[in-house]
């Protein structure tokens, strides 16, 4: 592994580690804290709207900026992720790797989503465990697939 690599390889770490934090202090916050997080961007969203907003459409906002964080905050994981197992263990098989980062990755999000039931106004959904995966898992591919034509370009410029 040259120097760029293993300064590529340091970076993502650090990346996958920074947003693992992230993703565990928003998980972990109390259902007030919470709301008082979520409320400006609410605001700054609904605040552009014509006419007033029923309290309704307004829950149905703030759910979907919610669902809309979380996903972009898994798929960054899992692309950091991705980036730094592919830089740091090329000895291991892609199958291998694949299979060790979908346990990892599944792992996070349940931990994160099941101690929610012991957080006061917070609740356990399995379904949003399982779309916080998916997420991750698209962003493991997404760096699958960028390292795949990475090499193969680095390959057809060798011959």
């Amino acid at each position: 592994m040259d120097k760029r690599e293993k300064w590529a390889a340091a970076v993502s770490w650090f990346m996958f580690f920074f947003l693992l934090a992230v993703i565990c202090v928003l998980s972990f916050q109390s259902g007030d804290a919470t709301k008082a997080l979520e409320k400006p961007f609410v605001t700054g969203v609904t605040g552009t709207a014509d006419r007033q907003l029923s309290k309704e459409t307004i829950l149905t906002i703030t759910f979907y900026i919610r669902q809309a964080g979380r996903a972009v905050l898994f798929f960054a994981l899992g692309l950091s992720g991705g980036c730094g197992v592919f830089l740091s263990f090329r000895r291991f098989g892609r199958p291998a790797t694949g299979a060790m980062a979908c346990a990892v990755l599944f792992g996070i999000s349940y931990f994160t989503e099941k101690m929610k039931i012991f957080i006061e106004g917070r609740h356990y959904a399995f379904a949003e465990c399982l779309e916080s995966f998916v997420f991750a898992v698209l962003g493991y591919f997404f760096a699958s697939a960028a390292f795949l034509l990475w090499r193969r370009r680095k390959e057809d410029r060798g011959r």
